[in-house]
């Protein structure tokens, strides 16, 4: 049976990878979402720069990609943007280019000309979380960034796991901390949850701030606006500013602070059970990862002082 002329054409246009990435909604995390599209993105504008065809991508167009890539990225940024690409090429029923030998080899080029230790955030220590809730004022805004610290630094929460905890899911303890429902984590794409510990002094900060904002459903951490509390649930890029801005009022040294992000928090709580001599076990299940070798990255730079 032979094929309509207009049959013809729509088999002989492009895919359209915006559409493509469509199909994936709900089944990965927002960033993730977001990663993939900005990646191909880029893919896409460098390769109508030089008028060769991003999808179907040729395995020379991307190791070229790739080379070009090297001489400015870090190899892990390198490996997402092939990662989105060979993504999208199987959204789109098409071979997946990235798994050629060509892009292979570009990838282990790429790999070796950029030998860099990656670079992690400064933790944000017991004192430090210590001395930026002092510093806070007890307005609004002070009342939610103590417990934003607190809560933040007990739970060990990523930051998108931090700005997604709920009032509902806090169950206070008899004895003056409490448990919340980590729901969602980054490691958790079934959404099994993780219970997370808060001392008392965190539920007091976080208790202070539920009042205030009368707050005992939804978001626990939310955006302020002329001194109202809004409905919905903090961005999860507020939690580093909130961090560095609260670091500077605290007169914490400005490398530091240039140095703090919303992970040190998770980095800083890591080290201090590390250096209180924790087991790994149990700062494994305190920050619900599941591999050790990624705690023994968070953990690198304590201070151990065996030559001491």
């Amino acid at each position: 049976m032979s094929s309509s002329p207009e049959t013809d054409r729509t088999l002989d246009q492009p895919a359209d990878w915006r559409v493509a990435l469509e199909r994936i909604d709900g089944a990965y995390s927002p960033s993730t979402l977001h990663c993939y599209r900005a990646d191909f993105a880029s893919f896409d504008l460098w390769c109508k720069t030089r008028k060769v065809s991003a999808l179907p991508a040729e395995p020379t167009t991307i190791a070229a990609y790739v080379d070009t890539l090297a001489k400015t990225r870090a190899p892990a940024t390198v490996k997402r943007r092939l990662c989105a690409i060979g993504k999208v090429h199987r959204l789109c029923r098409l071979a997946d280019p990235t798994r050629d030998e060509d892009v292979v080899l570009a990838f282990r080029r790429a790999r070796r000309h950029r030998l860099a230790r990656p670079r992690q955030a400064i933790g944000l220590n017991a004192g430090m979380r210590q001395e930026m809730i002092a510093a806070s004022a007890m307005d609004l805004r002070g009342l939610r960034d103590r417990a934003l610290i607190a809560v933040g630094y007990d739970t060990l929460c990523r930051r998108a796991e931090l700005v997604a905890l709920r009032a509902e899911d806090l169950k206070r303890r008899p004895k003056g901390g409490a448990n919340i429902l980590v729901r969602r984590a980054k490691n958790d794409p079934s959404g099994n949850g993780r219970l997370a510990a808060l001392s008392a002094d965190a539920v007091r900060s976080l208790e202070a701030w539920l009042a205030a904002a009368d707050i005992d459903r939804g978001p626990i951490f939310r955006p302020i606006y002329r001194e109202r509390v809004l409905s919905r649930g903090l961005n999860a890029c507020v939690v580093s500013r909130i961090i560095k801005a609260r670091a500077t009022a605290a007169n914490i040294a400005p490398a530091v602070v240039a140095g703090l992000s919303g992970h040190s928090m998770r980095i800083g709580c890591a080290q201090d059970l590390n250096l209180a001599g924790h087991d790994l076990l149990t700062i494994m299940r305190a920050g619900g990862w599941r591999s050790a070798d990624i705690v023994a990255r968070y953990i690198e730079n304590v201070d151990l002082r065996i030559w001491d």
